[in-house]
């Protein structure tokens, strides 16, 4: 059970529409804790306003969002978004949410788990056929083309993950290339297992459904979530250490749409007033790297803050008590803190899966 829970856990904050940053050194997320009071922990994220330094120009809501919640949960962040000049929010291909009818959510990972834990998932929560929102995020086809991009780059070395010498490191002394193995075959494999489709999909919508057997399972599987997401940072850490493929693969899920998002505020904001406002809607996760060049680059300074809590778990209904979650994440930290760099083979192996038939021939590293 533990390796498809680690399977699972990893897979959600793999997901593109889901967690998909680390910035922070100490693997805490600025705009995601976790709180324990009273026998109660509780998921929560963080909106939080920036205003131009010197004065002119909109306020700039930051409103990260965790994509499973509460329905009391999302009505707060509805009112918030509605409350903005312009909500610029995520979402692959998102022009369609403000265009067509509600997605159909039922078969995908992300709204099975919603309805196992006895929450709902964002796209069908958040009404986005407003006036005032505009989708801000890459197409499809943006992002194999970034994919492409990004699998003809140079190979990054063992010295340093970003293909840059270590500080004070001389040229010569950097380690051996390693290979760099995204391409657009590990993100369909991806977003397939985000909707419930191929092999990884399928292997984990059973334990899914185990979740949602029993009160105490659901509590149980709460309160892991909100233990996972809260050391949510080094988890990731360790999984792009582990797999040049997932981190080749970060700097497009995380990187490249942060940079549209800084794009599309730089062209929006010499048309907006100081008494406008403009909220960035993503998940919370992404926001560490969109804070810091929002107050580096475009000179905004932080203001008001607002925690909204996500959803709860009962420590006391729980199968197993709060420490021994934490150890068990811990635990699945460890494994990929002990994995070898490179080694790790493709999604399936990293997330501590079989691999499927045939795989063993496709290991080759891809790349130019």
């Amino acid at each position: 059970m533990l390796r498809f829970l680690r399977s699972l856990l990893l897979l959600i904050m793999l997901a593109p529409a889901l967690l998909a940053e680390s910035p922070q050194p100490s693997g805490q997320l600025a705009f995601l804790r976790s709180q324990d009071q009273e026998k109660i922990a509780s998921l929560q994220t963080l909106s939080a306003e920036f205003k131009p330094a010197d004065g002119r120009g909109p306020s700039i809501w930051l409103i990260g969002v965790a994509h499973i919640g509460t329905p009391e949960y999302y009505t707060a962040l509805q009112k918030r978004l509605d409350a903005q000049s312009t909500v610029l929010f995520e979402g692959v291909d998102g022009k369609r949410f403000t265009q067509e009818a509600k997605p159909d959510t039922q078969n995908g990972l992300q709204g099975k788990l919603a309805t196992a834990l006895g929450l709902v998932f964002q796209l069908d929560a958040i009404n986005y056929r407003r006036p005032n929102f505009v989708s801000c995020d890459l197409t499809m086809a943006g992002l194999e083309k970034a994919i492409a991009n990004q699998n003809a780059k140079p190979p990054a070395t063992e010295s340093s993950p970003d293909g840059k010498p270590a500080p004070g490191e001389p040229e010569k002394r950097r380690g051996p290339a390693l290979p760099a193995k995204v391409d657009n075959a590990t993100f369909d494999t991806l977003m397939q297992a985000i909707r419930g489709e191929g092999d990884i999909g399928r292997k984990l919508n059973g334990m899914i459904g185990i979740m949602g057997s029993t009160p105490a399972m659901r509590e149980t599987m709460k309160l892991t979530f909100i233990e996972t997401f809260a050391q949510a940072g080094d988890l990731l850490n360790a999984a792009k250490a582990a797999s040049p493929e997932i981190r080749d693969l970060f700097e497009v899920l995380l990187t490249e749409r942060n940079e549209n998002v800084i794009r599309q505020l730089q062209a929006r904001l010499p048309q907006l007033g100081p008494s406008d406002t403009i909220a960035v809607f993503y998940g919370a996760a992404h926001m560490d790297q969109i804070m810091e060049r929002l107050t580096t680059e475009l000179h905004y300074t932080s203001g008001v803050q607002v925690w909204d809590t996500a959803f709860t778990a009962d420590t006391t209904q729980s199968m197993m008590a709060p420490a021994q979650i934490k150890a068990m994440v811990q635990m699945m930290r460890g494994q990929l803190q002990n994995a070898q760099a490179g080694k790790g083979g493709g999604l399936e192996s990293l997330l501590g899966l079989p691999a499927p038939d045939g795989a063993a021939e496709k290991a080759a590293p891809v790349g130019k």
